[in-house]
């Protein structure tokens, strides 16, 4: 019998790892043949050119599909579906693939979906059933119905995939893809993780310090709040200074807005020469982990706090609404925009310390899981049939 042809794209660095171990799964069976597609803005260096991760880790890659227009901005976003489409399409053609893996809720694989479903090839969706803010919450569900086939984290999640019409015997919950990375990276010792930094800093000069307290920032632009990134972050930037010697912030991501939230971490570092502030465009993922898992607290609107921060136990403080309704640890709290709300939170955390750790989103073992389903399970038709 012929192996399965399993597509499965990537766009960014964040979905990258939700879908690491499932590439490795893939490779590993017998039964199974990857189709690497990368996208998005693994593929810009503005962004870290973050496709020579995925080329370091030793994947195949099958095809580069160049979307993204410049700008930053609804309008620009918005056309870049469409031109995803259209690649998407080109490259799923010449692949023939038995099944395209589309993951999470980015515009750029919702573009993959879409091409996929009007190919009528079947199409798998990790990570579906999530309820969120910003446009991400539309996008999802939009991508449970191109799918035929779900890998939710969490039951719960299943369940709102079922009330969405899907068939039950084609929802396997399977936990985070994410969390098996995040559970087998190693652990840095301090001197380790000083050296790592070292190594990413090209002014070494910046006098950020992992020996001493630090807050890990991730702060996105919120699309449907387009105009305000810049406002938010320096808020938050604010209240952080209120509470803390440094900050390290990771560089936000390609949506619309994420210009704004630049410009606005750029003018705090100006008016702020006294306060330590590390930006980086990109770690390494196991880096990441190890920051993550030393920081004394995790401030912004990343899932990474609402998913693999509570499996640390570290403290995070939520901003407005882009992770509305996850679901989350006890380690969470949640905060408005003002640097008050912020600060005050902040300190409530620290105050705390770290929490016991939480195993929300699965154990460590859905990348195998995943493998296994999809080299198993009848395909089902592309027709969909709601299920009520």
């Amino acid at each position: 019998m012929a192996r399965r042809k399993i597509c499965v794209v990537t766009a960014n660095r964040a979905d990258y790892s939700r879908v690491k171990s499932v590439l490795s799964a893939i490779e590993e069976h017998p039964d199974l043949e990857l189709q690497l597609v990368v996208a998005g803005s693994h593929l810009v260096d503005h962004y870290g050119m973050t496709v020579r991760d995925i080329e370091r880790d030793g994947f195949p890659i099958s095809r580069n599909v160049h979307m993204e227009l410049h700008g930053n901005e609804p309008v620009t976003m918005a056309k870049s579906v469409g031109l995803g489409v259209v690649e998407f399409s080109s490259a799923f053609y010449d692949l023939k693939p038995d099944v395209v893996v589309a993951v999470v809720d980015r515009y750029e694989n919702f573009a993959a979906a879409a091409a996929a479903a009007l190919m009528n090839i079947p199409t798998a969706h990790i990570q579906g059933g999530e309820v969120t803010g910003t446009i991400d919450e539309s996008l999802r569900h939009a991508m449970t119905k191109l799918s035929h086939i779900h890998f939710p984290s969490t039951e719960l999640s299943r369940e709102r995939i079922v009330r969405l019409g899907e068939d039950p015997k084609y929802v396997f919950t399977v936990g985070c893809p994410a969390t098996d990375i995040l559970l087998s990276a190693p652990r840095y010792d301090l001197k380790k993780l000083q050296d790592e930094f070292r190594s990413s800093v090209k002014d070494p000069s910046i006098g950020f310090d992992p020996s001493r307290p630090y807050i890990f920032m991730v702060q996105h632009p919120v699309t449907t709040e387009f105009g305000s990134g810049r406002a938010q972050v320096e808020e938050t930037l604010e209240g952080i200074a209120a509470r803390a010697h440094q900050v390290l912030v990771l560089w936000p991501n390609i949506d619309s807005g994420s210009d704004d939230v630049s410009r606005g971490i750029r003018l705090f570092k100006i008016a702020h020469p006294e306060f330590t502030v590390l930006t980086l465009r990109h770690m390494p993922h196991t880096l990441f982990v190890n920051a993550l898992r030393s920081a004394k607290c995790l401030v912004g609107n990343s899932s990474s706090g609402i998913r693999e921060a509570g499996y640390f136990g570290v403290p995070v403080v939520n901003i407005g609404t882009r992770q509305s309704g996850r679901e989350h640890g006890q380690n969470v709290i949640h905060a408005g925009y003002s640097r008050k709300e912020i600060s005050e939170a902040i300190q409530r955390h620290t105050e705390h310390g770290p929490y016991e750790p939480e195993h929300l989103y699965g154990e460590g073992n859905a990348g195998v899981e995943i493998a296994n389903i999809l080299a198993t399970v009848p395909f089902p038709e592309v027709q969909k049939k709601l299920h009520w």
